[in-house]
């Protein structure tokens, strides 16, 4: 496993390879990732080869989807799987619920009280189907 030296954030080939079809597809926003990226592969000819070689197939998989698959879906469509996709991270985003019940018991035998105090705890987070 190669690792950069001399920059602050160092990467290791297999910290490139989880990350490469992010960086192939430019999903990578901060500037100084794909700057450590350019130079891992700089530095480091087998991750440049497989980089090269997913950038090629990702590419042919690209073209080959776009040849078969020149349907758009009806605009009113996309609106509403874009509502219901924002709906739905609303929704995972809201706050989580944590319920806590006690329970207590209390007995008496010949004049000896025992007090038993039970807790439960139930986190719940609810996406409702609507």
């Amino acid at each position: 496993m190669q690792k950069i030296v001399g920059l602050e954030d160092q990467m290791e080939c297999n910290e490139v390879m989880h990350a490469l079809i992010l960086f192939i597809d430019n999903e990578i926003q901060d500037a100084v990732q794909v700057q450590t990226f350019q130079s891992h592969f700089e530095e480091c000819l087998q991750c440049l080869t497989e980089m090269e070689h997913e950038r090629q197939v990702l590419t042919r998989m690209k073209s080959l989807l776009a040849d078969e698959c020149c349907e758009q879906a009806p605009e009113n469509l996309q609106i509403r799987i874009a509502q219901q996709t924002a709906l739905l991270a609303s929704q995972m985003f809201s706050p989580t619920q944590v319920i806590t019940e006690y329970r207590r018991t209390e007995t008496t035998i010949n004049g000896e009280t025992h007090i038993e105090i039970e807790t439960t705890h139930e986190i719940r987070r609810d996406f409702p189907l609507s």
